[in-house]
């Protein structure tokens, strides 16, 4: 009951965009205060400013190899960057309210962007659950936090990369109905899932070659655990641009090369309506493929 109350919520809300104008206006200050602090001086200062501040990549090379070997949507600001930032604060016991302030700060600097919002909606409504002992599946997480975002934003009913987001986050979670133990055997189905998930939405608009799986495999910890710190260690220490440069060369090199049997489509992209309708029917299958796994014992919420 409580998913169809904000699902209802999502679709029903006024259309005013105020509360989304103001935080966009807010953004826009905080980005360019973060764009000027970026050592000026970085050759691939294109890159550093996507990386750590969320400004659009300039190099139309680097991006279009990014979008040939599927590895555009861990290179720009993504739900990926604050689950990183989100773990990284963790593991030296930041408190979660502590977190998510920083979080919500960060979101402000990188622009404000749908996925960066979605999944800062979803930590933050996770830590409220857990404070009320509500547990809920990893797909109906994911529902929630959709829903909430649109619910205080609706215009971003037209955003394509909330969408994808929504969609990469509910293949990530959706595999752990399967329980698998084994790390390597789990990351290749995750792998697998968000490829198979993805194909819709990236319709005419990315790569959808099947070596896209093996690059987010051995490449994406590249961007996720070196340029990513790296970026981000120059505001403190701008020395450290030299490394970040020279990381990012070798990076591109290796894109340009691998790259090469990779065509992009040239097929037309989906209407924004039909891809929502993907959405909605995936998390409806994992409802009933949860049903069916637990033999109906699972419920769409419990107390633990």
């Amino acid at each position: 009951m409580i998913i169809l109350i904000l699902l209802a919520a999502s679709l029903g809300i006024s259309s005013s965009d105020t509360l989304l104008n103001k935080a966009s206006q807010l953004s826009q200050s905080y980005q360019q205060k973060c764009l000027t602090l970026l050592p000026h001086e970085s050759e691939n200062h294109s890159a550093l400013a996507s990386i750590v501040c969320g400004e659009r990549l300039q190099d139309q090379n680097l991006k279009q190899n990014l979008v040939k070997t599927s590895l555009i949507h861990i290179f720009v600001i993504s739900g990926s960057h604050l689950l990183l930032l989100d773990e990284l604060l963790a593991m030296i016991r930041v408190p979660l309210i502590v977190r998510f302030l920083l979080l919500s700060f960060y979101s402000l600097i990188v622009g404000w962007q749908p996925p960066a919002v979605r999944a800062l909606s979803a930590l933050g409504l996770r830590g409220l659950f857990k404070k009320l002992n509500w547990v809920f599946p990893a797909d109906t997480m994911t529902l929630i936090a959709g829903c909430f975002t649109l619910s205080l934003f609706p215009a971003w009913w037209s955003s394509t990369s909330l969408l994808m987001s929504w969609c990469a986050a509910l293949a990530l979670g959706g595999t752990s109905l399967l329980k698998i133990r084994n790390q390597l055997q789990r990351l290749l189905l995750n792998q697998l899932a968000v490829f198979i998930f993805m194909t819709v939405p990236l319709w005419g608009i990315s790569s959808l070659h099947p070596l896209s799986l093996l690059y987010n495999l051995l490449l994406g910890p590249i961007v996720s655990y070196i340029l990513l710190p790296l970026g981000f260690l120059t505001l403190p220490i701008p020395p450290l641009v030299v490394i970040f440069d020279f990381a990012v060369d070798k990076f591109h090199w290796i894109l340009s090369w691998v790259s090469e049997p990779v065509t992009t489509s040239r097929a037309s992209p989906i209407p924004i309506a039909n891809l929502w309708m993907w959405i909605f029917t995936l998390q409806i299958l994992f409802h009933f493929w949860r049903l069916h796994l637990r033999q109906g014992k699972d419920s769409s919420w419990v107390k633990s």
